[in-house]
């Protein structure tokens, strides 16, 4: 990379740290809000308010991912600890790609559902948050009278992760999950990362009306609605910092 490139790519993410810049997303979330007619009940302000937090946090963590970038060469970012052991740049790529295919993606597809429903339900004069209710009461006593393992909601990891609002800081090595590629370039992560905040941001604003029965799930932690998934992303980059700091020092000891 040259170092035009460099000094572009700083530039750019210094740029969305800029108040005025971000402002803007308080400003597209609550017209997303005012634009539901008949719908600014208290529920959905204080989703509007948990989105609008959920955002700013993201936004906070890709600014600093993306500003220790610089403090980095490729090589750097490509040495492993061990055969065993992540590359700070095998990390990256695990983030971003976590957060574009997996958890956007589910968020995506719990707005879609929801997207489907309205039309759907538009021909029959009902609103699909109240079929939506109606079900899940169904849902529920079926399932009190079952008393099935398998009934929707969360995992007990799942509760215990949003009611502390972070992951548990113990390392985590998921059996049968690949390894990440190694980057080829600063430029192919600083990418990666604007890509994030990207889609974030379209998706965010549309999931402020979408109600919680519209949910995808995770392997470990159950059923999530769109806003838990955009809540995990911030969390999932959080975790990480701890990983970031023992490869910080591992490439320290290595100099």
């Amino acid at each position: 990379m040259t170092m035009q490139t460099d000094k572009n790519m700083t530039a750019n993410m210094k740029s969305q740290m800029n108040p005025a810049t971000n402002s803007k997303i308080h400003t597209d979330l609550q017209s997303a809000l005012d634009m539901n007619s008949g719908m600014d009940t208290p529920a959905n302000i204080d989703q509007s308010a948990k989105m609008q937090l959920a955002l700013q946090g993201l936004e906070q963590q890709l600014d600093q991912y993306g500003q220790e970038l610089n403090h980095y060469t490729l090589e750097q970012l490509t040495r492993q600890p061990s055969a065993e052991e992540w590359s700070l740049g095998q990390m990256y790529q695990h983030l971003i790609a976590s957060a574009l295919y997996m958890q956007l993606g589910n968020m995506d597809k719990c707005i879609r559902r929801y997207e489907q429903d309205l039309q759907e339900s538009a021909m029959h004069g009902a609103y699909p948050e109240h079929t939506a209710a109606a079900e899940s009461d169904l849902a529920a006593a079926s399932a009190s009278d079952s008393a099935q393992a398998s009934a929707p909601g969360k995992t007990a990891s799942g509760e215990s992760i949003f009611a502390d609002g972070s992951f548990p800081p113990v390392r985590v090595k998921v059996p049968g999950v690949p390894d990440p590629v190694q980057p080829e370039s600063l430029e192919q992560l600083f990418s990666g990362l604007e890509q994030v905040r990207i889609r974030a941001r379209e998706l965010a604003p549309q999931a402020v009306s979408v109600p919680a029965i519209y949910t995808e799930k995770h392997p470990r932690f159950g059923d999530l609605t769109a806003s838990e998934w955009l809540i995990l992303i911030e969390m999932h980059y959080r975790h990480h910092l701890h990983q970031k700091r023992r490869l910080d020092e591992f490439l320290n000891r290595s100099v």
